[in-house]
C-alpha cells in the first residue's frame, strides 16, 4: 500500500493543476521556474514509474484466449504460481490493461469479458449460417410449421441460431485459438507479475504505471467495490493521469 501511494503522489504531481492551480497561459515567471525545478526533481522517478527502461523483460501480457480458458479459471482466486506466470509472454505493446477486483465472482468476469470481446464476433459468424438455413427453408429442404394464422414458418433458424450465437460468444475465442489466433494481448496482474519470486514481484508492482503507459487501452470491470479498493483506484487514477478517458472502456459486472 505504501508503494502504491508513493507512486500515486508522483503521478499526481505531474498534473498541470498541481502547479499553483493555474490554467496554461496564466502562469507568471516565478511559478514557471518553480514548476521547472519540481519537474526536474522528479523526472528520474517518473521515468522509473512509466517506462521499462533497463528491464524490458518485465513488460508482459497474456493473449485473451488463455485467460478465458475453462470459463475463466484463472479468475478463481488471486494466488499465482509459476504456471500462471508462464501463460504470459514478453511483448512490445499491450493491447488491453484489465482492471478488476479479485473479490468479484469468476463467472461474472468471464461473462463480461465474453460479451465485450466476442459479441460482435459471434454476430458475424452466425449471420451467414442463419442466411444459409433461411435459404434452405425457403427451398423446402428444412421443415416448417404453420403459425396461428396458417402461414408456414421455418423453425430451424429459430432453434439453432440462438444456441450457436451463445456458444460462439462464450467459447468463440477458445475455438479461434485452436487455429492459432488467441486474440488481443491483455495485462492481468496475477499472470503478468511474478507471484512467487518476491524480488521480481516487487519490480512488477513498481512498474504498474509502466504497464499502463504501454497499454493501448484500459478495460474496467466495474463493480460496487471498484472505487473502494486502493489497488483499482490507483490503477484508474494512474491511467487518467497519463491517458485520455476515451481510451478507457467500462463494463459493469
Amino acid at each position: 500500500a505504501q508503494a502504491i501511494l508513493a507512486q500515486a503522489v508522483i503521478l499526481i504531481r505531474l498534473r498541470p493543476s498541481a502547479v499553483g492551480g493555474r490554467r496554461p497561459g496564466h502562469c507568471d515567471e516565478g511559478v514557471a521556474m518553480e514548476a521547472t525545478r519540481s519537474i526536474d526533481g522528479i523526472s528520474s522517478d517518473v521515468t522509473d514509474l512509466v517506462t521499462f527502461e533497463g528491464c524490458t523483460e518485465l513488460r508482459r501480457a497474456v493473449p485473451l484466449a488463455r485467460i478465458l480458458r475453462s470459463r475463466g479459471r484463472v479468475f478463481a482466486d488471486s494466488s499465482g504460481s509459476a504456471a500462471t506466470y508462464s501463460l504470459s509472454e514478453p511483448v512490445l505493446r499491450i493491447g488491453v490493461f484489465l482492471s478488476h477486483n479479485w473479490a468479484v465472482s469468476r463467472m461474472l468476469k468471464f461473462l463480461a469479458l465474453s460479451y465485450h470481446f466476442s459479441f460482435g464476433l459471434a454476430s458475424i459468424l452466425v449471420l451467414p449460417f442463419a442466411l444459409l438455413l433461411g435459404a434452405a427453408t425457403a427451398l423446402g429442404l428444412l421443415p416448417v410449421v404453420d403459425d396461428p394464422s396458417g402461414h408456414p414458418v421455418g423453425i430451424s433458424c429459430r432453434m439453432v441460431c440462438p444456441l450457436c450465437f451463445l456458444v460462439l460468444m462464450l467459447f468463440g475465442r477458445n475455438i479461434l485459438a485452436w487455429f492459432g489466433y488467441e486474440g488481443p494481448s491483455v495485462f492481468l496482474d496475477k499472470v503478468c507479475i511474478h507471484q512467487e519470486n518476491a524480488a521480481v514481484k516487487k519490480q512488477g508492482i513498481e512498474k504498474l504505471g509502466a504497464f499502463l503507459a504501454a497499454s493501448d487501452s484500459m478495460l474496467v470491470l466495474y463493480s460496487d467495490i471498484y472505487l473502494v479498493k486502493l489497488w483499482t483506484v490507483y490503477e484508474l487514477a494512474s491511467f487518467l493521469s497519463q491517458r485520455d478517458i476515451s481510451e478507457m472502456t467500462v463494463v459493469p459486472v
